[in-house]
This record gives C-alpha cells, sequence and structure tokens, in this order.
C-alpha cells in the first residue's frame, strides 16, 4: 500500500502526456478500486495508473523483458532487427527516430543493441499499439550523442532508404506472417525470418 503511494508520489503526472482511455470492469473491481483511492487519500484516476504501473511490472518480470535479458542472441545471426520504439518512455526518442530515419536505443545496457546492428541490415521500427510504422537499411555506423544531459547515452544508425509506412504493419499480422509468437516489448530483437516481414510489407504498399 504504501508502495503503491510512494509510486504516484514519485510521477509527475502534469508533465507526461495522458491519454484518455475507457475501460469496462467488473463492479466489485470497480468499488474496491473507489474504496483503496479514499483509504490512500488519491483519486481514482491515479489509483487506476498507480495499479496498472505495478502490473505492467510484474507483467514484464514474468516475461523476462530487458530488465533480465536485454540483450538478444539472435541478433548476432540475423540481418533483420525489430527495434521497439519504447514510446511508453519518452514520446521526443519515439518522434525524433521517425524525423531523422535513424534507429536508436537508450542507457545502459539496452543501447549496446544498436552496435550489433551491421551494415545494410533491415531495421523494423515497431511502435507500441500500432505496429511496424517505418524500416531502413542500416550503415553499420553506431553514433552517439547524450540523452537529456546524460553523456553518450543514446547510440543510434542511420537507416538509408527509410520509409515511413502510411499504413503500419500490426503485431498480429506480424504473428501470422511468420506463423510464430514475437516478443514485441524487448528493446530489439532479431528476426532470422523477417524477409517475410519485409515482403509482406512491400506487397501491401
Amino acid at each position: 500500500m504504501s508502495k503503491l503511494k510512494a509510486l504516484i508520489e514519485q510521477k509527475n503526472m502534469a508533465q507526461k502526456e495522458l491519454v484518455a482511455s475507457t475501460v469496462r470492469m467488473p463492479k466489485e473491481m470497480y468499488s474496491f478500486i473507489e474504496a483503496f483511492a479514499e483509504h490512500l487519500s488519491l483519486s481514482k484516476q491515479e489509483t487506476m495508473v498507480a495499479l496498472m504501473e505495478e502490473g505492467i511490472a510484474v507483467a514484464e518480470k514474468a516475461l523476462k523483458i530487458d530488465r533480465d535479458e536485454p540483450m538478444d542472441d539472435s541478433v548476432e545471426q540475423s540481418r533483420f532487427h525489430l527495434l521497439n520504439t519504447n514510446k511508453r518512455h519518452s514520446i521526443e526518442n519515439h518522434i525524433a527516430m521517425l524525423e531523422e530515419g535513424v534507429a536508436a536505443a537508450f542507457y545502459d545496457p539496452w543501447k549496446f543493441n544498436i552496435d550489433r546492428i551491421k551494415k545494410d541490415d533491415i531495421v523494423f521500427l515497431y511502435e507500441n499499439g500500432r505496429g511496424i510504422v517505418a524500416y531502413g537499411k542500416a550503415t553499420g555506423d553506431t553514433l552517439k550523442r547524450n540523452c537529456y544531459d546524460d553523456v553518450d547515452e543514446c547510440h543510434y544508425q542511420k537507416l538509408n532508404d527509410f520509409r515511413i509506412l502510411e499504413k503500419p504493419l500490426p503485431a498480429g499480422e506480424i504473428k501470422k506472417v511468420l506463423n510464430r509468437n514475437v516478443v514485441f516489448l524487448r528493446t530489439m530483437t532479431g528476426m532470422p525470418d523477417g524477409q517475410k516481414v519485409l515482403d509482406k510489407i512491400e506487397a501491401i504498399a
């Protein structure tokens, strides 16, 4: 309980872009949230956001995403890579990748994924909630720049022949094309069968 309240107090919600979403839930669950919010002297919105944050942390831990396995070994054996733009962490960095036509990752150890991308590898940029939104061919040269005030905490590669898709290729369609499950929440994962995805994108262009 105190952990939840501390989590809320640490978040400066005024500085974050908020998105409205309608969620239908059982009456019993809603009654609990009302009572819990009252007990913590918080709004229902603050309480629900905190509960969802906790749930996301549990889900990530269960899937061993990034915190435990920040590097995907399949990257080394693949010419195709799926890079999550991690919009949920920074909308500004997500937008910058699309505007500049780059593949980027931030902070140790995730930024070192970019160093593993080889010349002429194909990088698909994946946006949570939408799917693959862009792709391009890597230069193989990793560049560095500051992330906010942190020196060299952004590693990135420019993508040649960069293309933003008019219609994103959603997660369900990617799984269908590959006929397998894909962990989209990992910062970067290798796609040995990524040619099938590229063929699908080009076919619907």
